[in-house]
């Protein structure tokens, strides 16, 4: 279910609200519009510990009321607050003019994801591998949600997300930074473990239905592919994400 109602956006769990409070020490403007706990919220030492540090303002609310913003059957722990999207997405420019391109940064590409847990999932992955940003296309997939944000435990505050326009155009200029490109696919013909990370790297994630798009496939330097058992037809968007993250990490970050 989306937690994105009238174009709002909640953010949900005691971690998340931790994460994203964090975010500002490390220069991050404030993401917090407006705070809502339960009563027994409300008696949390390390929330209120969390609201007294960041001066935060809240509301007393019920359960079904915060219900009411994120959707019924969610583990909101009595937590939610209404985020300012502006906080949500960082620049293109910005992301490229702060990377140093001589320690090989990674950056891990969406093309047309649209399960918000593989998407939070694969946030959360990055930013314990050491990726630099994360790229998501504006059309035909899954933005920053409350279900995203609670999947990756807040880990997108973590993390540059940048929302891009057209994902060919935007591997071409990539490129033209000296970055390589690698798109992940079942049929690659370049098997992950044969792979040097030397130089500045782009992965690319395609959809849990059809893969990464034809065009955007044949925009990549190398079509990868992680060799698994017989038993295992295929892994998941996100856990295929994961692995080809650790193998850079491997590479690049002692």
């Amino acid at each position: 279910m989306s937690s994105i109602m009238a174009e709002k956006i909640y953010l949900y769990g005691k971690n998340p609200l931790h994460e994203a409070l964090l975010s500002t020490k490390r220069g991050a403007p404030m993401p917090i519009e407006k705070l809502y706990l339960t009563r027994q919220a409300s008696e949390d030492p390390k929330i209120m510990s969390d609201v007294q540090t960041y001066k935060l303002k809240y509301d007393i609310v019920t359960y079904s009321e915060i219900e009411s913003f994120v959707g019924q059957n969610t583990v909101h722990q009595g937590v939610c607050a209404l985020l300012s999207d502006k906080v949500l997405y960082t620049p293109f420019e910005e992301v490229i003019s702060r990377l140093d391109l001589t320690k090989n940064p990674l950056l891990i590409l969406l093309d047309e994801l649209q399960d918000p847990h593989n998407v939070g999932a694969i946030i959360r992955s990055a930013v314990a591998f050491g990726a630099s940003a994360i790229l998501i296309g504006e059309h035909d997939q899954t933005q920053i949600t409350s279900t995203v944000i609670k999947t990756a435990s807040g880990m997108n505050f973590a993390i540059p997300i940048v929302k891009i326009g057209n994902i060919n155009t935007t591997l071409k200029k990539l490129k033209d930074e000296g970055f390589w490109t690698y798109g992940l696919t079942g049929e690659g013909d370049t098997e992950l473990h044969t792979v040097k990370f030397d130089s500045p790297t782009v992965l690319v994630i395609g959809s849990e239905g059809n893969g990464i798009r034809a065009k955007t496939l044949e925009a990549c330097d190398f079509k990868l592919s992680i060799k698994t058992s017989e038993l295992c037809e295929s892994l998941n968007a996100s856990n295929a994400t994961t692995v080809a993250m650790y193998e850079w990490r491997k590479q690049n970050i002692n």
